[in-house]
């Protein structure tokens, strides 16, 4: 199935992406694939993940619907105080590699086998000129009031990471409930900023530093995307 926008003009973007190693491409999907997407997306049952003083920690939804106010509070407090002294990360997820490992057949699953096939990642390789990527990881993300990410780059030594992409599925949002993908200078400047404008991809050559502004109580709606990093195995 072709998912993807036949209006792309994969040469511009390309010479676009060239420039800073980053490019927002708007209506990446046709119209109906993406909001067949948005709707896979917003019936999730999603589980939060952060770190604690131990290493990363994820809660599913069933475990947070049975913490009380007293807990939720003392969950948040202590996902800001490692925030004030290390690298810190709060949001909603759903791991769309563990439902291709369990052979799932709806709509995300059939949709992360097409991204892990050549329909995908040859035009990634167009659109970036980076031909050694094979293979993909994937995972639904919801950033709620009180989710961020502070600044990484994304590099591992355990993987050959080439790019960081984000398929935003974002109906309606605005810039001041935060959610944005920032990508930052060595001088601490925000040099440029993503909105998560609905059926666009935001993709970065990894390493790039950068951070997801933090979801003011205010914000009234969730960001809702498919994340991940094309590798190069």
């Amino acid at each position: 199935m072709d998912y993807l926008n036949p209006a792309l003009d994969l040469r511009r973007l390309n010479a676009e992406f060239g420039r800073d190693r980053r490019l927002l491409i708007r209506d990446f999907f046709k119209p109906d694939v993406a909001d067949a997407l948005a709707r896979a997306v917003e019936a999730i049952d999603w589980s939060l993940c952060y770190r604690d003083a131990q290493g990363d920690r994820r809660l599913t939804g069933e475990q947070l619907r049975g913490l009380d106010a007293a807990q939720r509070s003392y969950l948040t407090d202590g996902i800001v105080e490692v925030a004030r002294r290390q690298f810190q990360f709060s949001f909603y997820t759903h791991s769309l590699a563990d439902e291709l490992h369990r052979g799932d057949t709806g709509l995300l699953a059939r949709f992360i086998r097409w991204m892990a096939d050549e329909a995908f990642l040859s035009v990634m390789r167009g659109i970036t000129g980076i031909q050694e990527i094979n293979r993909v990881y994937a995972q639904a993300t919801m950033y709620a009031p009180g989710s961020f990410l502070l600044a990484h780059d994304d590099h591992v030594d355990v993987e050959e990471r080439r790019l960081a992409y984000v398929i935003n599925l974002t109906r309606q949002w605005r810039p001041d409930w935060g959610g944005l993908l920032n990508f930052s200078d060595r001088d601490g400047s925000v040099s440029e900023s993503f909105f998560p404008h609905f059926n666009s991809l935001s993709v970065f050559a990894v390493p790039q530093t950068h951070f997801v502004s933090y979801v003011p109580p205010f914000a009234q709606g969730q960001r809702n995307a498919i994340t991940g990093w094309l590798i190069a195995a």
